[in-house]
């Protein structure tokens, strides 16, 4: 029986590929992508992607071209042209290289989707779900519900399309054997294996019926079965009411723009009123295989959305080395727009610094007073913290890092002036708190900490506001604020929703597609922004240079730059729309010159593989 791990992730399919010498010139294409680095988020569009299934001869072409006149809609199809020159290799080889060359097509055509007007209706002819139903019903002929990693749409290309930001609907095209077994035999081009075992095999059509039936979409979706007997416009018109419905139904998701990862929580410090405690000791890049896991994840956050990643605690110090790394690919390889760190400083070295300072914009410490008498009763250092936040404060400075230091406001330090201290630090921000408790973390009889006598009420939270008032890098949030606004992630890839005084986490990035898990992570994206969790984030990386996350008020007299799309366009890396009758190139460009220079290259190398 064939294998199916292809069908688990893009990397999945990439290793079956290179174990071939054309399968490596299609990894190659796919990395050129990657390369690319960050893709454009897609905005919140109610335009539909329509994406079009079934056998030959049922008529998705001609319900593709329909659809494009009557909506106006882009139409592209799968495998994209940039891996054209490499289909009729594909198709003649076995099972296993087939299957992960078209499913690599599909990651393919998702990336380049993003490039797409989202103003616009788009039309697939074919994606995934032929992938997958052709393998359960051609080359494992058994139940999908025997191989759930066939029938189950990789949650690394959920989160590579847009399903919180714009309607998809899949569209089965249905129609009796005799008229699609006639359509087939008048084409003039080739047909290939797989359809004539169909045409000869009626109960492989049944199974391939089932397949699709079967398969399981992301987010309740469903595979619309649509019966395409009848005129054109009779199929045009069943199309247009499945596809007007889904429009009324689609709500879009909240967007993972800012993830705060606690990616352990191990600390050196016992705050008393710590909110994120050492509950466990598990740290998931640990390993290689962790960091791998570890660094999948943050890619598909990045596809979904996040342009901001803040490492915590515990305290992320503590594995140094690891977090150097983290660093430096969430700022090279996902090129996001912001890297920071909270820290309570201790372990901080100007040789860390050094070595990787250049992939931080942001180093936030914690510090909740200016007497190390009340730190100390606190839990927080050992009588050296100021020292050390002071050193911390230079280093920043020296390496261009965003300084910023965060206080909880607490029953210690409630009637304490810091304005001297803070306006002396000069941080970019100071990000001050309420006390707040989550039951199981600082409250509650299964908590290590109990911080019910340090809480402050909400008007003595108030004065201490209004005693700061002049400062102009305060920023204050109160439990209400706290409470729902943040994305918190935590050592085991599991958004904690706090929407009920506790921390209650989803399922684990590491087993379900970003958007399912954002579903019950309880995250407020409206007092995410009323908050100020959208601020001008980017360090300033050479003198003229503005990050692609500055305010507009930083462009000001700096150094025009040109949009990242224009950019990308003009070094042929993108290309515009085209009319219909000469179907949309997705892939970003360096692709179309790779597909080229393969195609003339690879001739004798395709004959000598066969």
């Amino acid at each position: 029986m064939p294998q199916t791990s292809m069908f688990q992730s893009v990397e999945a399919a990439c290793r079956v590929l290179e174990r071939d010498p054309v399968g490596r010139e299609a990894v190659g294409i796919w990395r050129s992508i990657e390369e690319v680095q960050t893709l454009p988020s897609t905005p919140v569009s109610d335009e539909p992607i329509v994406v079009l299934e079934g056998a030959d001869g049922v008529g998705k072409s001609t319900l593709a071209e329909n659809l494009h006149h009557s909506m106006n809609a882009s139409v592209v199809k799968t495998p994209p042209e940039a891996l054209g020159h490499l289909r009729r290799y594909f198709d003649t080889a076995d099972a296993e290289l087939r299957r992960s060359f078209y499913i690599l097509g599909n990651y393919i055509c998702a990336a380049g989707l993003r490039w797409l007007n989202p103003k616009q209706p788009l039309i697939i002819d074919r994606f995934w779900p032929s992938s997958a139903a052709y393998a359960l019903a051609c080359d494992l002929r058994t139940f999908a519900s025997e191989h759930p990693e066939v029938a189950a749409m990789p949650k690394d290309l959920v989160d590579l399309l847009p399903f919180g930001s714009r309607p998809i609907v899949f569209l089965v095209l249905d129609l009796p054997e005799e008229v699609r077994a006639s359509r087939v035999r008048t084409r003039s081009g080739v047909i290939t294996s797989e359809e004539e075992s169909l045409e000869r095999d009626a109960v492989l059509r049944q199974r391939l019926a089932r397949a699709y039936a079967a398969l399981r979409l992301p987010e309740s979706q469903v595979m619309s079965f649509l019966d395409a007997s009848g005129g054109q416009g009779d199929v045009l018109k069943r199309a247009l009411a499945i596809i007007s419905s889904a429009r009324e139904e689609f709500r879009p998701s909240p967007v993972p723009l800012s993830v705060n990862w606690h990616y352990t929580r191990q600390c050196n410090y016992s705050c008393k009123f710590c909110f994120h405690t050492a509950k466990t000791s598990f740290f998931l890049p640990q390993t290689k295989q962790g960091m791998d896991e570890a660094k999948q994840c943050l890619r598909r956050l990045q596809w979904a959305g996040m342009q901001k990643l803040n490492f915590s605690g515990g305290e992320p110090f503590l594995h140094e080395k690891e977090l150097g790394e983290l660093c430096r690919f969430c700022k090279e390889d996902l090129a996001l727009e912001s890297v920071s760190i909270v820290s309570n400083g201790s372990k901080i070295t100007g040789d860390w610094i050094r070595k990787h300072g250049s992939y931080v914009d942001i180093l936030a410490i914690s510090c909740d007073s200016f007497q190390e008498e009340i730190n100390l009763k606190i839990g927080r250092g050992k009588g050296s913290h100021l020292q050390q936040l002071e050193q911390i404060r230079q280093w920043c400075e020296e390496a261009d890092i965003k300084f910023k230091v965060n206080t909880v406001v607490n029953a210690m330090n409630i009637n304490e002036d810091m304005g001297d201290m803070i306006r002396r630090l000069n941080p970019v921000r100071w990000k001050v708190f309420q006390c707040l408790l989550l039951e199981g973390e600082n409250a509650g009889e299964e908590a290590l900490r109990n911080a019910r006598r340090l809480t402050v009420s909400s008007e003595a939270f108030q004065g201490f506001l209004d005693r700061h008032s002049q400062i102009d890098c305060l920023v204050p949030e109160d439990n209400e604020k706290m409470k729902d606004s943040y994305l918190i992630l935590d050592e085991f890839m599991r958004f904690l929703n706090c929407t009920g005084g506790a921390k209650t986490p989803t399922a684990s990035l590491r087993d379900v597609p970003v958007i399912s898990a954002l579903k019950g992570a309880g995250f407020d994206s409206k007092m995410f922004h009323t908050r100020g969790g959208v601020y001008d984030w980017t360090r300033q990386r050479a003198a003229g240079y503005v990050g692609e996350g500055a305010d507009l008020e930083d462009l000001a007299g700096s150094r025009t730059k040109t949009p990242r799309r224009t950019l990308l366009r003009t070094r042929g890396l993108i290309n515009s729309p085209r009319p219909w009758g000469q179907v949309h190139v997705l892939a970003a460009a360096a692709l179309m010159a790779a597909s080229v220079m393969i195609a003339v290259g690879s001739r004798s190398r395709m004959a000598a593989a066969r």
